[in-house]
């Protein structure tokens, strides 16, 4: 029987700071294309965290950091057009089905996930983890497939669309890891100002992961973004697109001890990443020396 694990994020984060995302709802200063209406109605659509989630107009505020009166406005519209649907009680909203006919378009026009498909899923059985494949949004990553080991008996209750913080993940880690200096600057920046007190330790720890990814080519995360939960990830390039994206395995800490992730796991997500690389499937992040 399967056993479902951990969902708590960051205590040190709150739930509503989680959510905002002050560059999606203002734009850069002087920008006269940025639809502001348009970010905030998107941002209302991000608030949820996953397909099943219902949320009433207060909690959206909350979450988004909009006027409730905003928020309001937003709902209805984004009702009428599909994007939300009412919940059995009348007030509270959930995702629509226009939503998912985005999100269906997005990976039909990406085929790297449905290709590493067999490969992740392999990885997963092999290694009785749950395998992620994700991107960044914003300052958080986004799983866009998941994977279970077959007859993996211990589970973490997470499922497609489940977001990370981008400075407080192992995947987070690992994809500001493949990103260039021109890339990753301005994301650092706006880490540094968020985080507040507690940017020294996540600094470092982005070295150091940094440092892992450049000479192993994964990172280790333990206990980044739960205490009860560790994972190892690697950052790779789709070949088509040069889209970074982030390959994750993680798991409770009792069983994916550090030796095992770094000794065991960690080699093994690369074994399964260069296979798909001889492949052209994907093109691996490059490292000192080779290895």
């Amino acid at each position: 029987m399967s056993e479902a694990f951990a969902t708590t994020r960051d205590p040190q984060r709150s739930r509503a700071a989680a959510w905002r995302d002050p560059a999606l709802l203002d734009g850069e200063d002087g920008d006269r294309q940025f639809v502001t209406a348009l970010a905030r109605g998107l941002q209302v659509l991000r608030a949820f965290k996953d397909a099943t989630e219902m949320l009433g107009n207060r909690e959206i505020a909350e979450r988004t950091g909009l006027p409730k009166p905003t928020v309001s406005r937003l709902t209805h519209t984004l009702l009428t057009l599909g994007y939300l649907v009412h919940g059995e009680d009348g007030e509270r909203y959930g995702l629509g089905p226009a939503v998912l006919a985005l999100s269906a378009a997005f990976l039909r026009q990406n085929s790297f996930p449905q290709m590493a498909k067999p490969y992740l899923q392999d990885l997963a059985t092999a290694v009785q983890a749950h395998v992620a494949l994700g991107l960044r949004d914003g300052l958080h990553s986004v799983y866009i497939q998941l994977w279970r080991g077959l007859g993996q008996t211990i589970t973490l209750s997470r499922e497609v669309g489940f977001h990370l913080p981008l400075a407080r993940s192992a995947m987070g880690m690992a994809t500001l890891a493949g990103m260039d200096e021109e890339q990753r600057a301005p994301l650092v920046e706006r880490l540094r100002a968020e985080s507040g007190a507690d940017w020294p330790r996540l600094e470092a720890t982005m070295a150091r992961c940094a440092a892992e990814v450049a000479d192993h080519g994964f990172c280790v995360g333990i206990g980044i973004w739960h205490p009860e939960i560790n994972a190892v990830a690697a950052p790779v390039h789709s070949p088509g697109t040069r889209g970074l994206f982030a390959i994750n395995v993680s798991g409770p800490a009792f069983l994916m001890t550090e030796a095992v992730l770094r000794r065991e796991t960690g080699p093994k997500l690369l074994e399964t990443i260069d296979r798909m690389r001889v492949l052209g499937i994907v093109d691996e992040i490059p490292r000192r020396g080779g290895g």
